[in-house]
Parts: structure tokens; sequence; C-alpha cells
């Protein structure tokens, strides 16, 4: 069930860079022919726009009851004829035809959310014609290390030994495994991005991402943990970019991985971070998993994290987890 709110579905259309992208695919794909499928349709805007481009049949599926509304706009716009809204999970859907466009937007801060990838590969194998399109192509995953101590000290450091007189460091240990949504800017960012994945949504087999990043630092610079983004693609020279570095500012933000404690890293040094995203049941476990070596070879810094170990699970998600292993 999404967990979304009308705020939210607005706030993805005010997304300028976004919204354009999402548009320019569909109005370079739809024809008056085109049965188009909408995975996750939520409030209907992906919908709606694909009905009022001319597609012959628009599906839109959702469970969440945002769908309702997506329906009083379709009656509102004169495209009620041409579209069907179906309430439910689109594992569950089975439909009387296939779609030459299936779109969605399943991405949290990235792409790996809830049951989304899983959800594509499906539509892809169970909805698609052939020669269809899925919108959006591809997904490409980046990450960095990033300088940021108001984060680090927001996301950890507040667990302190004397916080009014308090002792709170018991809590450090959930906190340092905890990703949170981030804004960064490019100051921010101690290395250039390396690519730790490519989602190309007409080939992918596995929800599960994994990822090895390696960095020589060449300038002496505090560093507080990993930032990670994506940049979306739609085909042909249509996308947008979700980089500190791109000068864009979309409302997915960045997602910030903290280290334990802050590193003085040196010119010389060599980082290498496993970044991982393993699905389980209708959710992800991250982990990520740093060595640091100065130019000397010895050790600076040793940490394996997974927000798994950031809060109290479930017995039956800790067996889903242990099978995994």
């Amino acid at each position: 069930m999404t967990d979304y709110r009308l705020f939210d579905y607005g706030g993805m259309m005010l997304d300028e860079g976004r919204s354009r992208a999402y548009a320019d695919c569909l109005t370079r794909l739809v024809t008056p022919q085109s049965v188009v499928v909408d995975i996750g349709a939520g409030a209907g805007f992906l919908a709606l726009l694909a009905a009022r481009l001319g597609a012959r049949r628009v599906y839109a599926i959702e469970p969440g009851d945002a769908l309702h509304l997506a329906e009083q706009m379709a009656v509102q716009n004169g495209l009620a004829g041409r579209m069907e809204f179906i309430q439910g999970l689109s594992f569950e859907v089975n439909l009387p035809e296939r779609a030459d466009v299936v779109v969605s937007d399943l991405h949290g801060v990235l792409p790996m959310y809830q049951r989304g990838l899983a959800s594509l590969v499906d539509a892809r194998t169970r909805f698609l014609a052939p020669g269809g399109v899925l919108i959006p192509r591809c997904d490409t995953l980046w990450a960095a290390i990033v300088e940021s101590p108001k984060l680090h000290h927001e996301a950890v450091g507040v667990w302190g030994a004397d916080v009014f007189g308090l002792d709170m460091t018991a809590a450090r240990p959930l906190a340092f495994n905890t990703w949170h949504k981030a804004r960064f800017d490019a100051p921010d960012l101690v290395t250039a991005p390396a690519c730790w994945g490519t989602l190309d949504y007409q080939a992918l087999q596995s929800a599960d991402v994994r990822g090895v990043l390696h960095w020589i630092i060449g300038t002496r610079r505090n560093a507080h943990g990993v930032g990670a983004w994506f940049d979306w693609s739609g085909g042909e020279g249509v996308g947008f970019s979700n980089s500190p570095l791109s000068g864009e500012r979309h409302i997915y933000g960045q997602a910030y991985f903290p280290w334990p404690e802050t590193i003085d890293l040196c010119p010389g040094d060599e980082v290498r971070v496993t970044l991982c995203a393993d699905a389980v049941q209708s959710s992800y476990i991250y982990r990520w998993n740093t060595q640091v070596h100065g130019e000397d070879g010895r050790t600076k810094a040793a940490f394996e994290q997974s927000d798994f170990l950031s809060g109290a699970l479930s017995p039956d998600r800790l067996r889903v987890l242990e099978t995994r292993k």
C-alpha cells in the first residue's frame, strides 16, 4: 500500500524537470492506437496525460485511495470513456490486452523502493506487448563520499553523552545504521561520483542491486559518509539528473548513508564502499560496508552498516532475511 499523501502527489507534479521528462516521453510515444498502463498511478497525473494525448485505452493501477480522485478528474476532463481505474497491486491485476506503453514513477529517494523494481519486471513480462516501451527506460545509480558536519550531527552526533545531562549514546548504533533523505550541494562532495548500478528496465531481472565503489583521495577532507542519487532516462535524449552537480533540484533529494564517525581523509587514501539494496518482502534492506586504507596500506577505518540494525524487526521479517544469507 502506498504511503503517499495528496501533498506528495502535488509535489511530484510541481517538479518541473521530472514532470516535463515524463510528458515528453508520453508525447513522443502515445498514438491514437496506443494502450497505456500506469503502474502506481496515484492521483492519476500520468494516466490522465496519456489519455489527453489520445491513447485508445489507459489502465490506471493503484493500491491507494487516491485512485478515486483520479477517476473524478477523468470525468472532469472528459477522459473517462477511454480510461479504466483498477485499485490493487499490479502483481494481482490481469488485463484484457497488452500495452504499447507502461509508465510508472515508483521511486522513493532511490529507485529501490517498496516493490517498485519487482513491479516493473512483472509488468514488462505480463502487460507489455512485443515491441512495447517502458517509461522510464533506465535509472543510473551514483554515489560519492560526502562531507557534511551538520547532517552527520543531526543523524548521529545528536545522540551524545551529555544531552541536557542525559547520556543518549545507547541510540548511536541505531542512528548510524539509518540512512536518510538529504540535500547535497557540489561542495559537499569529497570525491567524484562513481556509478554503482544501472537499472535497464527492458532487461532487468532482479530487484536486488549491488555495487562496489572505489576512490583514491586527492585532497585532504573530513568525510561523514556516502551520498547517493540517480539519473533518469526516458530514452532518446529525454531525462533528468538528480545529481548535486547537475544544477537541477528534484523532489526525490539524495540518500545519505552516514558513517559512525568523522574520517580525516588524506591524499592517497583509498576508500572502498560496497553498497547493496536487498529486496525483502515489500521493502528493502540497505547495506553499506566501508574500508579506508592510508597511502601506507594501514587500515584507517572499517565499517559494516545496515538499516537491518537500525531498529526492531518483526520475527517474520527476521526469518526472511536469514534465508537470504
